[in-house]
């Protein structure tokens, strides 16, 4: 009998109940750390939400009460002997105490004459000028309007840039009407809110009730229309209802996973949903006790294993002995394995070599007798186009006795030899061989095929067929698919002895070496046709 610490089973169960232990504490701990996770992200979120929001109402806030401290003094100034200079100048500093503030306007009613200023921040004061065009016409309708409990206010695009437009409710005195007002370009706003809170660890934006966007440090999104504001978004939901909610999301500013925020109505007298997103490894820094817990937790349980390892490790050493001698004689099967298959893959890349130097051995004497039988013709006949026979035949030769170690070449390389090669025909032949059909891809052009495959096909295609005049030869070269095929009119010749398929050897011997690629060939109706895959190898 067995002892017990022998006994499979035991052992067995040994192990089940170790697993089923660090389970449950892994699964009851994490619970708890998710639980405390949730509620200090959420703490933590709240604080930090609650400080972007309380300093841009605070900056909203100043600008909205420059106009209300500015029609406060209007029945002061309206008292003085010179109205129109002193209302200018006591207006115009309340209006442009805020520095955010850089132009400003005011309407003065009498009777039926009404006088409109434009106030322009300097260097040390500001200047008064005429009204803007694209400010006239909305002026105009505030002054028409009734009053409002609500912020008066309105967004004009000019030249590109946003501007937002405020203006008071009409107050009366003795001297007449007033009305007044902002005209803050949102660009420079959002500049200046850069400065406001530079070590911040949010970032808000804010967008109206339509959907566009009034601040946003992406200074290119100010007057773009963020928000549908369809059915069932979350914005939407948030205006409607008037609550604060957040979701998370992946920020378009900052490219990282954020919790954003949603705050309704958040300037007084306004219907602006201010936006704040809070980076998620913010929210996390509060959580690093927690995740401490979780690893103390992680190393006692490890050092559990470890020591029930311990304890039975000579129990299972002869097992595990035994186990590692199957595994190394596994591994040395496998290593034998893959030298053979090298060794076939050496031999099949040397055979392609042996092939391709036989052709290249071949064309050597046998093609530079005909050419030069040629160029004899020639030299009488057009001492120019002897000399381009010249240079063209120099080029065929000197592709030949280039080396390529692996047997490939590019399409681009091979197609350049194959028109050099034809020009060369194309004299010995005359009109007996038609011009070269040429249709491929630019894709084709940068992968690779065997070296000097295009050359052996159509040598094949002139050795194996009648070319006459009055049944010249047809060769194309074209794009399909994954391979380039080479294809001729089938005229076959019966007095050419077999060369025992050296080419096509050649070549099905390259592919098989590069992997499954196969090499398809044979008579389709009147024609004779070879595709050739174009192969992408990587170095």
């Amino acid at each position: 009998m067995k002892p017990a610490l022998q006994n499979p089973r035991y052992l067995l169960v040994i192990g089940l109940t170790v697993f089923l232990c660090i389970a449950g504490i892994t699964f009851f701990t994490g619970r708890l750390v998710e639980q405390r996770m949730t509620r200090i992200a959420e703490f933590t979120g709240s604080v930090v939400y609650k400080q972007k929001l309380s300093i841009f109402r605070y900056e909203f806030n100043n600008i909205l009460n420059t106009s209300l401290n500015a029609i406060n003094l209007f029945p002061e100034a309206a008292d003085k002997s010179n109205i129109n200079d002193q209302l200018s100048q006591t207006l115009g500093k309340a209006l442009l105490a805020d520095k955010k503030v850089n132009r400003a306007w005011y309407a003065v009613i009498k009777g039926r004459d009404t006088s409109c200023s434009y106030l322009v921040r300097t260097a040390h004061s500001f200047k008064e000028t005429a009204l803007p065009e694209y400010l006239k016409s909305w002026v105009k309708q505030q002054l028409s309007a009734q009053n409002s409990t609500m912020v008066r206010s309105g967004l004009i695009t000019e030249r590109d840039t946003l501007r937002w437009m405020t203006a008071s409710n009409t107050v009366q005195s003795d001297k007449g009407k007033l009305m007044l007002g902002l005209d803050l370009n949102l660009e420079e706003l959002q500049r200046f809110f850069y400065y406001v809170d530079p070590t911040g660890s949010a970032y808000a934006f804010i967008v109206d009730e339509n959907g566009i966007c009034i601040n946003n440090p992406n200074e290119k999104l100010i007057g773009e229309k963020l928000y549908d504001l369809k059915p069932g978004m979350l914005i939407t939901e948030v205006m409607k209802e008037g609550k604060i909610k957040h979701e998370k999301v992946i920020s378009d500013y900052l490219k990282i996973p954020v919790t954003r925020y949603y705050i309704p109505n958040a300037i007084e007298g306004l219907k602006w949903t201010v936006v704040i997103d809070i980076p998620d490894f913010v929210l996390e820094e509060d959580v690093t006790a927690i995740r401490s817990y979780s690893i103390y937790l992680g190393l006692i349980a490890v050092t559990v294993i470890l020591v029930l390892i311990w304890l039975y490790q000579r129990r299972w050493q002869k097992e595990f002995l035994l186990r590692r001698e199957v595994e190394i004689n596994r591994q040395e099967l496998s290593m034998e394995k893959q030298a053979l298959n090298l060794i076939a893959e050496r031999q099949q890349k040397e055979n392609a070599l042996l092939q391709l130097g036989k052709l290249k051995e071949k064309v050597n004497p046998h093609f530079l007798f005909n050419s030069l039988s040629s160029l004899n013709a020639l030299i009488a006949q057009d001492p120019d186009l002897a000399k381009s026979f010249v240079v063209k035949l120099s080029r065929v030769y000197r592709y030949v006795l280039e080396s390529y170690p692996n047997g490939l070449a590019t399409v681009a390389e091979e197609l350049r030899f194959m028109n050099e090669y034809f020009f060369l025909l194309k004299i010995r032949f005359g009109e007996a061989l038609e011009p070269l059909d040429l249709e491929l891809s630019e894709a084709h052009l940068q992968g690779k095929i065997p070296f000097m495959s295009l050359q052996t096909l159509v040598e094949n295609a002139v050795k194996h067929n009648i070319l006459s005049k009055s049944k010249p030869l047809k060769i194309r070269i074209e794009s399909r698919g994954e391979g380039i095929v080479v294809s001729n009119n089938l005229q076959l010749r019966t007095d050419v002895r077999d060369s025992g398929k050296q080419g096509l050897n050649y070549l099905q011997s390259t592919y098989a070496y590069f992997g499954n690629q196969q090499l398809k060939y044979g008579i389709e109706g009147e024609f004779y046709r070879c595709e050739l895959p174009v192969l992408y190898l990587t170095e």
